[in-house]
């Protein structure tokens, strides 16, 4: 595909359709008085969208309802690959229609993945040691056995549900100027940015990629989708070794500028969300912040900045373990 421009009527009728089933997500203005707050978070016209508080624990069950209300009623079935929020939110998304479901999760994913993914009545496979190897076995079943492969990131559906996150943002802050988006295969910001600058092309549209997995840097790089040969860190949600040619497209023409920050970066992000909020997010949704913590990104310039936090499926378990070891 050599250009793919996000049609906002589509976003708007998948806002509609998918109502019923999301959640709208909260805005909320920083903890504390900018005065109180870090050097790089003093500013008082910054918000956090939390998008780790759907059902499903991350920003893709918007994208993924409104890919299965589309599909025909007679439908055998649905199957996909997933670092494992895609694959947690098409479980939930399944159940909540009534339909079978089927997700590859890499050797990378959380083990806690697996169990979260069950818990929602789907059938979890393991395969391969990164998404694009689960990815290409679950497209291969599909063909196989007639089942609806609903793709993660790269598919005009998924895009046009996860828009409704953009139209949230306009409406609930309409003065908005920048906004900051995590990218594991560019669905998320390439909706955002789509929406936004067709909205409001002055606004300035930031991504972040974890420096071991920087797949969409390398392709706008390169000016063409390219594979890295391998992804090295912790948020396996930001870690396909290639984005698509819808997100891809989308990224060139709507993005203004891609950062990188490291797991530990990322890591930091999370005890601040956690400190601040008492919000427990997965490195994914944490790597905005870590942008702007780290000054990789500069937020003064603008008057009223958005950071999204697009997930927050991280295993708590051994939180619970330091509670339950004192009874």
């Amino acid at each position: 595909m050599d250009t793919y421009t996000l049609p906002l009527a589509a976003v708007k009728a998948a806002q509609a359709r998918i109502a019923p089933y999301i959640r709208r997500t909260p805005l909320s203005p920083p903890p504390l008085p900018a005065g109180d707050l870090p050097g790089a978070l003093k500013h008082d016209g910054l918000r956090f969208k939390f998008e780790q508080m759907q059902v499903a624990g991350s920003f893709k069950s918007r994208g993924v309802f409104n890919s299965l209300l589309l599909l025909p009623p007679d439908v055998r079935g649905v199957i996909t690959a997933s670092g494992g929020n895609h694959g947690l939110a098409l479980a939930y998304a399944a159940r909540r229609l009534g339909v079978p479901c089927i997700v590859y999760l890499p050797d990378n994913a959380m083990p806690d993945r697996t169990t979260r993914i069950a818990a929602f009545g789907a059938q979890v496979i393991r395969e391969g040691a990164v998404f694009d190897e689960a990815n290409r076995a679950a497209m291969a079943r599909a063909d196989a056995e007639g089942l609806a492969y609903i793709h993660p990131f790269n598919a005009p559906q998924m895009v046009e549900g996860n828009g409704s996150l953009a139209v949230e943002l306009l409406e609930d802050m309409p003065d908005i100027d920048a906004v900051i988006v995590a990218i594991g295969g560019g669905g998320l910001i390439g909706a955002v940015a789509g929406v936004l600058k067709q909205h409001k092309p002055a606004i300035r549209v930031f991504g972040v990629e974890p420096t071991g997995a920087p797949s969409m840097k390398a392709s706008l790089d390169a000016g063409r989708v390219v594979a890295l040969p391998g992804v090295h860190t912790i948020a396996d949600t930001l870690a396909p070794r290639a984005v698509g040619d819808i997100t891809l497209a989308l990224a060139q023409q709507y993005v203004d500028e891609i950062v990188l920050v490291s797991d530990l970066d990322m890591i930091a992000g999370m005890r601040w969300l956690w400190t601040h909020y008492n919000q427990l997010v997965e490195p994914a949704g944490a790597a905005a912040l870590a942008s702007v913590l780290t000054g990789k990104i500069d937020m003064t310039p603008f008057r009223h900045p958005a950071i999204i936090v697009c997930g927050g499926n991280a295993g708590a378990e051994g939180v619970f373990a330091s509670y339950e070891e004192k009874v």
